[in-house]
C-alpha cells in the first residue's frame, strides 16, 4: 500500500486544511492577473462561434453553472459554491451586455469564486463561450417567433451584420423597435427578435429557426441509469436531464424521472443528426454526463460512488523525452516532456476530498524532480502548480495538484513540462505519491548516456543518428521513487567548429530530434506493450477502441474522459501504424 512521504504529509496538511486553499495566497496567484475592463478590441470581423463556445462552456463550465446554465452544476449541488446566475432566466440576462459577460469571464469574479480566464482561454475562446452562454436563455419557441416577425414585419430590412456586443438585449431592441418597427413591438416580440438577430450573426448559426421548426421528427430519446460501484444503488429519486439543440433553433432542458428499474424517457424530442443531446445525472453531488452519439437516442448513464483510498492508485507507465536547451535566465539544461499514466483499479472515482476555495478539488499530487523549473501552464484550470512557494525551504520540489477525479479502468494521464539545469551531468530523482507498477521509457540525445539498474538501452533507438532509447520496468510499492544518472554532453555538434553551438545549429538539432523522437515514438510503446496485459499490437489497440467506444455508447464511461482516453489509445494506433510503414 503506498505511503505518502512526509513531505507530501506537510504538504497536503499546509495545502488544504480546513477545506479550502484560502491562507495559501500563492496559490490564488496561479492565475495571472488579467487586463483592465473594457480592454478587448472588437474587430470589424467580430463574429464568434457559438458551435465552438458549447464544446468550451461544456468543458470548462458545467460543474458551476450546471449543464444548461441554469447555475445548479455539481459544485453547487456539493454546496461547495454559491449559486451564479441563472443564464437560462431572460428576463435577468437581457439586461446585460454580452461585454458585461466577457469582462467577467476575462477578470472572474473570486468573491463568487469564479476564476478568471484571460490566459486560461484565448480571446476568441472567451468570446465564443461568452456568446453561447449569453444565448442560453435563448429557447426554440424565442428564435421561431423572433424569425417570423422579422421576416414578415421587417421584410425589407437587411440583416445587421453583427449586433454589437457593447448592447444589451434591452436597448438594442428598444433602438430596433424604434428605428425598424415604429414601436409596434411589444417588449415579448422585441426580445423574440433580438434573439432571432443576435443568434443568426453568429458563426455557427444557419437558416432561420422557422425554417428548421416544423420539419424536424420528433420523438423519444430513452436509457437507463445504473451504478458501476460493488454495492451501489440508484436511488429512487434520480432526475435525468437532457440537453439539446444548435444554433438555429437554440438549446432547450427536459428532465425524467427513472423508474424502479432505473429507466427513463423523454417524450417529444425533436429528432436530427444535426442536433446534439447530452445527457446527465447528478449522484453524490457530482454529475455524470455524455453527449449521445449521432443517430442514436437510446442510451446507459454509469453513476459510481467516491473513494479517497490512495491505495487504489498507481502509476501505470512512465515516459520522458530530454532535449538541449539554452534558456534564459536558466542557462544550458534539459527540457523535459513528461507523460505519467495513472491507473485506478477499484470501482470507484477517486478524488482527495481536499478543495481548494474555488470550488476545485484536489486529486493526484505529483512532485518534479528537485531543481526543476515548470514550463506547463495550468490546462485550463486543471492543475494547479507550486513553485517557489514562500515560508517553504528551498529544498522542496515544485509540485502539481490535478484536479481532475480519476474514473475507474480510467487511463488518467498528466503531461508536463519542466526544465532541468545540466552541466556535466545530471542526478534525476522523482518521488512519486502512488505506488509504481509500471513501464519506464527515456528518449534522449545520443550524445548521453543513462546509469540505471532498471533502465537499459533499446534496439529502438538504433534507427536514429540522434537519440537512443532506455525502457525498463519498476514495481514498487514503499518510498516509489525514479532514479537515473546523465552523462554525456547534450550540446555536443558535427559542425565544423565543434566549440562553438550558434542558435541555427541548436534549432536544427531540436527540430531533428523532436521528429527523430516522434517517429520512434510507435516502436517504443510496441516494445513497452508486449506484456500479455497491454496493448502489444495495431490490432489489440482497435480493439481497445472499439470496446472504449461500445463502453461511451452504453453509458459506462463519462464523456470527457472517454475523448481523453480515445485520443491517447488514437495517438498509440497511428504511432504503431507509422513505424510498420517505416519497417
Amino acid at each position: 500500500m503506498p505511503r505518502l512521504t512526509s513531505l507530501c504529509l506537510i504538504l497536503l496538511a499546509l495545502l488544504c486544511a480546513c477545506r479550502g486553499l484560502g491562507g495559501e495566497p500563492d496559490i490564488v496567484a496561479t492565475f495571472a492577473p488579467p487586463p483592465a475592463a473594457g480592454s478587448a478590441a472588437i474587430s470589424e470581423n467580430w463574429r464568434p462561434d457559438i458551435a465552438r463556445g458549447q464544446q468550451i462552456f461544456a468543458d470548462n463550465c458545467v460543474d458551476c453553472h450546471g449543464i444548461s446554465g441554469d447555475g445548479q452544476g455539481e459544485l453547487v449541488l456539493a454546496g461547495s459554491v454559491s449559486a451564479p446566475l441563472d443564464m437560462t432566466d431572460l428576463a435577468l440576462t437581457r439586461a446585460k451586455s454580452p461585454l458585461d459577460w466577457f469582462t467577467i469571464i476575462s477578470e472572474g469574479n473570486i468573491e463568487n469564486l469564479m476564476p478568471p480566464w484571460q490566459n486560461a482561454l484565448s480571446e476568441g475562446e472567451r468570446w465564443d463561450v461568452t456568446m453561447y452562454s449569453y444565448a442560453l436563455a435563448y429557447d426554440a419557441e424565442l428564435l421561431a417567433t423572433g424569425a417570423h416577425l422579422w421576416t414578415e414585419r421587417c421584410g425589407d430590412c437587411e440583416l445587421p451584420a453583427a449586433i454589437p456586443p457593447r448592447y444589451s438585449d434591452e436597448d438594442y431592441g428598444g433602438a430596433l423597435n424604434r428605428e425598424s418597427f415604429a414601436d409596434a413591438l411589444e417588449s415579448e416580440e422585441i426580445a423574440a427578435v433580438v434573439a432571432h438577430l443576435r443568434t443568426v450573426t453568429l458563426r455557427g448559426a444557419g437558416q432561420p429557426a422557422e425554417n428548421v421548426e416544423g420539419a424536424l421528427p420528433v420523438g423519444k430519446i430513452s436509457g437507463r441509469v445504473q451504478h458501476g460501484s460493488g454495492g451501489g444503488i440508484v436511488p429512487p429519486d434520480t432526475i435525468a436531464q437532457l440537453q439539446f439543440g444548435n444554433p438555429e433553433i437554440g438549446f432547450s432542458l427536459a428532465e425524467a424521472s427513472i423508474d424502479a428499474a432505473g429507466n427513463f424517457v423523454f417524450a417529444d424530442i425533436p429528432l436530427s443528426a444535426d442536433i446534439s443531446y447530452v445527457i446527465g445525472v447528478i449522484y453524490d453531488g457530482r454529475i455524470f454526463s455524455r453527449l449521445l452519439p449521432a443517430g442514436e437516442y437510446e442510451q446507459t448513464i454509469t453513476i459510481f460512488d467516491l473513494t479517497n483510498d490512495p491505495a487504489v492508485i498507481s502509476v501505470a507507465a512512465v515516459d520522458l523525452f530530454l532535449n538541449p536547451v539554452q534558456l534564459n535566465p536558466h542557462g544550458a539544461g534539459l527540457h523535459i516532456t513528461q507523460i505519467i499514466r495513472y491507473r485506478n483499479d477499484s470501482d470507484r472515482i477517486f478524488t482527495s476530498g481536499r478543495g481548494f476555495d474555488d470550488g476545485r478539488e484536489a486529486s493526484l499530487l505529483l512532485q518534479f524532480p528537485l531543481g526543476a523549473k515548470i514550463m506547463s501552464d495550468d490546462a485550463g484550470g486543471r492543475y494547479v502548480l507550486i513553485e517557489d512557494l514562500e515560508g517553504l525551504p528551498d529544498s522542496l520540489p515544485a509540485l502539481l495538484i490535478d484536479t481532475l477525479p480519476v474514473a475507474p479502468g480510467d487511463a488518467h494521464e498528466i503531461i508536463v513540462e519542466y526544465f532541468l539545469p545540466y552541466i556535466e551531468g545530471l542526478d534525476f530523482e522523482q518521488a512519486f505519491n502512488n505506488r509504481v507498477e509500471g513501464d519506464i521509457t527515456v528518449v534522449l540525445p545520443k550524445t548521453l548516456t543513462i546509469e540505471s539498474a532498471e533502465l537499459h538501452e533499446t534496439p529502438e533507438g538504433g534507427g536514429s543518428d540522434n537519440v537512443k532509447v532506455y525502457a525498463g520496468r519498476l514495481n514498487q510499492d514503499r518510498d516509489p521513487r525514479l532514479r537515473f544518472e546523465i552523462a554525456g554532453d547534450p550540446f555536443a555538434t558535427s559542425s565544423d567548429d565543434s566549440g562553438v553551438l550558434t542558435g541555427e545549429s541548436l534549432l536544427a538539432a531540436l527540430l531533428t530530434l523532436i521528429a527523430a523522437a516522434v517517429a520512434l515514438l510507435g516502436g517504443i510503446v510496441l516494445w513497452r506493450r508486449r506484456a500479455p496485459d497491454q496493448s502489444g499490437s495495431i490490432d489489440n489497440l482497435a480493439k481497445q477502441i472499439a470496446q472504449l467506444d461500445d463502453e461511451h455508447d452504453r453509458g459506462q464511461i463519462n464523456h470527457d474522459l472517454y475523448h481523453h482516453r480515445r485520443r491517447q489509445l488514437k495517438a498509440r494506433l497511428a504511432e504503431l501504424m507509422s513505424q510498420q510503414r517505416d519497417a
